[in-house]
């Protein structure tokens, strides 16, 4: 089985004095706005673009780190972020010069069954030292792009064990999806881009191209009845599937059917709760199966009726029971609340000395009797009246 993240540290990174989350399949983050909660899921997100595209690009993204110092940090301080699974410790150290991150981070990864430090980088520094399998010792490399991470150098230089391969690919996996970063208006009116990916860009771009894609997959696997048999669930009586057209060399277009409607309606003309839960049930289910991915899901609940925030909230259990996925949210809504257990549930809130303080749920009792009261609404719309798909495994 791949590699899961068994927890995660964030030291000194905006609000995020030093946090440290320890990982479930599913992983829930509630709180008021301005506690930590994007911050959180943005600092796995941060790991994972120094990895793919090189720290320069991921802290330009951020406006070169200006502002990212926890405001507490002494004037050399370092923001420290830490990702751990069952076998390896992964700490990416970034330091600053004039106020701006600096391009060479430092770097640290540790083998725990075996108890070996594998990289050891310091901050600033064009070198590293690697751990090589075959030889049994470590020595100084020079980076042949210090300016990304030593890690990927790593795999080059080394031969790699099946633990740092596993890590590579959990890294890679990260899928960022935050609900009002997504543009509508272009979806609606100009199309989606077109790729030969099922899985979902960070942006929807290529919402309506995956979903074609998948589509014509039917034949060989149901990652696209299940998208559609949730839908269906989510919108009964009226949501039945979807038509694609390809309306330029690179834009697809969709057009959704509906019960009792004569002709399809564009998707210009349906709510943006439909659009919504059809970009969180095609990031769940984009992939196939047996393939891992960690999935952030920044307010998916953005646009949904309680009834069908119910129904995503069942689309992430089978994903995450059944899917190898591993699910983080960030919302401000009880009722998705509801729908999870309290170990599953953390609550984000400040400190005396304005920190992000996190406490699971199960501390917090006025909060669970909140979530009690929350969870009826999405018993507005009996599942008796939602479609069955007698080909697909209905959740």
């Amino acid at each position: 089985m791949a590699a899961t993240l068994s927890s995660i540290t964030v030291r000194n990174f905006r609000c995020l004095c030093d946090v440290t989350v320890h990982c479930k399949p599913v992983n829930l983050l509630f709180g008021p706005n301005g506690v930590g909660k994007t911050t959180f899921l943005d600092a796995l997100w941060f790991v994972r673009d120094c990895a793919i595209r090189g720290t320069e690009q991921a802290a330009a993204d951020r406006h070169h780190g200006i502002g990212l110092l926890w405001d507490g940090a002494e004037p050399d301080g370092r923001i420290e972020i830490t990702l751990e699974t069952d076998q390896c410790r992964y700490t990416v150290s970034l330091g600053f010069g004039a106020g701006r991150i600096e391009p060479f981070v430092g770097e640290k990864l540790v083998s725990k069954k075996r108890n070996l430090t594998l990289i050891d980088r310091k901050v600033g520094s064009a070198e590293a030292r690697f751990y090589h399998e075959q030889l049994g010792h470590e020595s100084a490399t020079k980076l042949r792009d210090p300016e990304k991470l030593a890690f990927s150098n790593y795999l080059l230089f080394c031969q790699p064990m099946t633990e740092t391969l596993d890590f590579d690919d959990l890294l890679h996996s990260i899928h960022y999806y935050h609900s009002r970063s997504t543009n509508f208006f272009q979806l609606r009116r100009f199309g989606a881009e077109t790729s030969t990916h099922t899985h979902l860009w960070d942006r929807w771009q290529n919402l309506w191209s995956a979903l074609r894609n998948l589509q014509g997959r039917t034949a060989v696997d149901s990652r696209y009845e299940y998208i559609i048999t949730f839908m269906r669930k989510a919108f009964p009586g009226s949501f039945r599937d979807l038509v694609f057209d390809q309306i330029a060399a690179d834009r697809a277009y969709v057009s959704f059917v509906e019960e009792g409607r004569r002709l399809p309606i564009q998707a210009s003309g349906v709510s943006d709760g439909h659009i919504q839960l059809l970009g969180l049930l095609t990031a769940l289910f984009g992939e196939p199966q047996n393939r891992s991915s960690v999935l952030i899901f920044d307010e998916p609940e953005t646009s949904l009726h309680p009834y069908a925030i119910a129904v995503f909230a069942e689309a992430v259990r089978l994903a995450t029971t059944e899917w190898n996925r591993q699910v983080f949210i960030a919302t401000h809504s009880p009722v998705l609340m509801s729908q999870f257990t309290v170990e599953e549930s953390l609550v984000f809130e400040m400190n005396e000395s304005r920190g992000t303080r996190v406490v699971n749920l199960v501390e917090k009792k006025e909060i669970q009797d909140l979530l009690e009261t929350y969870a009826t609404g999405s018993l507005y719309m009996s599942e008796a009246v939602a479609p069955q798909n007698p080909g697909v495994k209905h959740p």
